[in-house]
Parts: structure tokens; C-alpha cells; sequence
């Protein structure tokens, strides 16, 4: 599934990075650092497809039928 603790790294990475951002003058330095918040946030992203890559692969597991018969025991009860 998703490994939460790298998100919240890249997250805390970020988070340092917008903070040194505000205080650069240099503008090529300035680059630098939104490019590497950018591939943060590109990390995060490949974090979240491969937990959703990973449920899907779950899901074929347990088969639609199985999934069908569970919703269907679910609304009767409400």
C-alpha cells in the first residue's frame, strides 16, 4: 500500500524548501529549489499510483462477485 512515512518526508522536505525559498535572493538558486519541490511533489504522486496500482490488484483478487454479493449485503442492512 501506500508508504505513508515517505509522503510525509517528501511533505517535510517541501515544507523546509518553501521556507529557504523565501529567503534566496538569487534567482537561479531560487530555480533550483522549486525544481527540487516540484520532483518532492512528483515523488508523492508515484507514491499514490503505486498505492492505488496496489488496491486495484487487490480488488481482481477478490473478484467483482464478491465485491457485488458484500454492497448488496451492505444496503440491505440500511
Amino acid at each position: 500500500m501506500i508508504n505513508v512515512d515517505a509522503i510525509h518526508h517528501s511533505l517535510a522536505k517541501i515544507e523546509k524548501q518553501k521556507h529557504v525559498y523565501e529567503l534566496m535572493d538569487d534567482p537561479e538558486m531560487k530555480m533550483k529549489t522549486l525544481e527540487n519541490m516540484i520532483n518532492e511533489f512528483d515523488l508523492i504522486g508515484d507514491a499514490a499510483l503505486e498505492g492505488i496500482k496496489d488496491a486495484t490488484t487487490l480488488l481482481k483478487k477478490i473478484g467483482s462477485e464478491d465485491v457485488g454479493k458484500r454492497i448488496e449485503k451492505l444496503t440491505e442492512i440500511n
